[in-house]
Parts: structure tokens; C-alpha cells; sequence
């Protein structure tokens, strides 16, 4: 340790100008935070804060094509990160986001008793393009949540996969459930109670139920496809992911004509002990919002993913407007190295109904089996 020179009185004068700085940057911000002109600052300000907490050791995996520079990993305490969010004025990650799916129950998933009731709000997400929300190029939009230059993203997208779009009959399609006890409201309701449940053993009723939704229109398009109903977070949910590549690994090693592998789950969106379900109306009927999410950490073919699933995007809204959230692309992971192929797809929440997710995975369904017909 370094023996300093400086005399008590100047350590006083930087502690008083420091405390100044402090308190006029807080001024600054706050102003800024509450000016209509100035709004987006602050959320800038907060997500740029939360994601240099975010970062990992290493950088996100950058591929072959690409030609921009790797950028030093930085890292902020979480003390600090939260302090610049206060100063900015909002409050952090917004409800729109998927919680990140884990091997670890979420907090609110584990103390729901807690509060055992409270309110379901049913709203219809709707965006606009931004820096962060880019629109596809065939329709539909992506939300970057990463440093990756989301015009590298955009050009990723207006590729075609890399595999030939198949409909002769043989398995080219996985619909599996890393989180298969994951259900929904029985029916849709206002509200939450001490009956609500999040999770079932009975497949009729849970996510597994909207697979097979899936997966029957792509059997009515004479488009092969596997579903699988391999209970993966029960009676154990941690390790949940690593048993569920174990299935998917096993599943392509037998069927190599399998291309695409979509994980279905189902989305928790809750705030302050509001629920939220997003519905729109499609056909008169209301049906769950769904969406995707392509991770790239550690899934150094994460392009080839997007190439995909933006493809499925677009025509999901093409045929039905308003069905989709934006595909989320973030740091994450979720198996997602096993193909090129391969993404999660979030189906409503679980504040949605049964009926308003399995409609949905009719449409989804329907969606990519065009997809798929069309080719690429």
C-alpha cells in the first residue's frame, strides 16, 4: 500500500467537492428524467447502467462472418448500477422482458403464497422501432438486448438459413419442453387467487397440451414432426436444462433429418403483485401473445438461429398482426448451440388462459407450417 503525501485539509476540500458533483449530477439526471423531451435518457441511462452490471467474464461468441471488433468485457458493481437507475429515475428492466429461464425457480415463482391474490391485467404489447426494437426485414420486429451492432443482426436475418426447408413426411421439426409443468389460468379472469397454480403434472393442461397444437398443424401440412413430452422439471427443477439437451441430443442423434428445435414455455410477467397477460384478438377470439427468444451466449451459431426465427416471426404477423411480442435476442443460452435450428418461444403468460394458449399454438402452428411450405 502506497504511503500518500496529501495533508488532511485537501482530503476535506476533494471529499466537499466530491459531495458537490454528487449532488449536482443528481439534480442533472433527475431534471432530465422527468423532461417529455428527455424521457428516453433516462431509461438509457438505466439499461446502459444494468447492462455493463450484466456483463459476463467474457464478451458474447462473435462468428466467422463478421468483422467487428471484440469490446473489453467492462464490469460496474451492483451498488453503483443501482444507484445510476435511481438517479435516473426509472425503474429498470421493464416487465416486458421474459424473466431469464433458469435452473433455479425465480424468486416469485417459489414465495407465490405469499400473496395469494391479487389482480390480472390483460394488455396487448405493442412497440415501434428504436435503436433496441429493429424491424425484420420481412415484417415483425427484434429486440437487441446485446452489444452485438444490430445492423450486423438485420443483415443476419435477411439470410436464408442454412439448411433446405423439408416437407417430404420425415422428422424435420422438435417440439420439446424444458419446463414442462408450466400451465395457465384455467379460464381468463381479472384476477389471481389462492387457487392458481403455476405448474402441473397433468400435460393436458400445461405448455405440453400447446405443443400439441403445434405440432398438429404441422402434421396437417404434411410437414414431419416430433413432439416430445419428456417431463424435464419434475419432481426435480433444477438441472432442468441440462436434462432437457440430454433428450434433444439423443432425439437428433436418432432423427439427423431434424432441423429445428423449439422449446415451448410459457411466460410469468408480474409487477408489484400485478399479473399481466398478453392477449389481442385474432378472429374474434382472444389468443395468448407469444415470443421468441434467440440467446448467444455460448452459441456461437446464434445467426443462424435468428435466420429462423425472424422468418417465423414475420409470417406470424403477416397472416395474424398483433399475435407476436418482438423476438427477444439476449445473453442467454437455453440449448441453443445443439442446431441451427433452434429457440425458445414463450406462449402468452401464465396469467393467459388455457384456451387463449392453445388458440395460439394453433396459429403458431399454422404460421410455420407456411413457413416451412414456402421454403426459403
Amino acid at each position: 500500500m502506497k504511503n500518500s503525501d496529501k495533508n488532511p485539509g485537501e482530503f476535506a476540500f476533494g471529499a466537499v467537492a466530491a459531495a458537490a458533483l454528487f449532488s449536482a449530477l443528481t439534480l442533472f439526471s433527475g431534471a432530465l428524467a422527468s423532461s417529455p423531451s428527455c424521457s428516453e435518457f433516462a431509461e438509457g441511462l438505466a439499461v446502459m447502467s444494468a447492462k455493463l452490471n450484466y456483463f459476463s467474464e467474457d464478451a458474447p461468441a462473435q462468428d466467422d462472418e463478421t468483422t467487428m471488433p471484440k469490446e473489453e468485457p467492462v464490469k460496474i458493481s451492483p451498488r453503483l448500477s443501482r444507484s445510476l437507475i435511481s438517479l435516473s429515475g426509472f425503474g429498470g428492466w421493464d416487465s416486458e422482458a421474459a424473466p431469464e429461464e433458469k435452473d433455479e425457480p425465480e424468486e416469485d415463482e417459489q414465495d407465490k403464497t405469499e400473496n395469494p391474490s391479487g389482480k390480472i391485467v390483460r394488455k396487448t404489447y405493442t412497440y415501434r422501432t428504436s435503436d433496441t426494437y429493429l424491424e425484420l426485414p420481412g415484417g415483425g420486429l427484434i429486440r437487441n438486448c446485446t452489444d452485438i451492432d444490430s445492423g450486423y443482426l438485420l443483415e443476419q436475418c435477411a439470410k436464408k438459413p442454412d439448411f433446405s426447408a423439408d416437407t417430404s413426411g420425415m422428422p424435420f421439426v422438435l417440439i420439446m419442453h424444458t419446463h414442462t409443468t408450466e400451465c395457465y389460468e384455467d379460464e381468463i379472469s381479472d384476477s389471481y387467487g389462492e387457487n392458481s397454480v403455476s405448474r402441473t403434472t397433468d400435460l393436458d393442461k400445461s405448455v405440453v397440451a400447446v405443443g400439441e397444437k403445434i405440432a398438429d398443424e404441422l402434421r396437417a401440412a404434411g410437414i414431419g414432426v416430433i413432439h416430445d413430452e419428456t417431463v424435464h422439471d419434475y419432481p426435480r427443477y433444477t438441472g432442468a436444462y441440462d436434462r432437457s439437451a440430454e433428450t434433444v441430443k439423443k432425439i437428433l442423434e436418432e432423427n439427423p433429418t431434424v432441423k429445428i428445435v423449439i422449446d415451448v414455455h410459457r411466460d410469468a410477467i408480474e409487477e408489484n403483485g400485478t399479473r399481466y397477460a398478453p392477449a389481442v384478438e385474432i378472429n374474434g377470439v382472444s389468443a395468448a401473445q407469444v415470443m421468441m427468444i434467440c440467446g448467444c451466449t455460448n452459441v456461437p451459431q446464434y445467426r443462424y438461429n435468428l435466420r429462423i426465427a425472424s422468418r417465423l416471426q414475420s409470417k406470424a404477423e403477416g397472416m395474424f398482426p398483433g399475435l407476436t411480442r418482438p423476438i427477444l435476442f439476449d445473453e442467454r443460452n437455453y440449448n441453443q448451440e445443439l442446431t441451427h435450428g433452434s429457440f425458445l418461444i414463450e406462449m402468452g403468460s401464465d396469467s393467459n388462459s388455457l384456451g387463449e394458449a392453445l388458440y395460439s399454438g394453433e396459429l403458431i402452428g399454422k404460421a410455420l407450417a407456411e413457413t416451412i411450405r414456402e421454403g426459403w
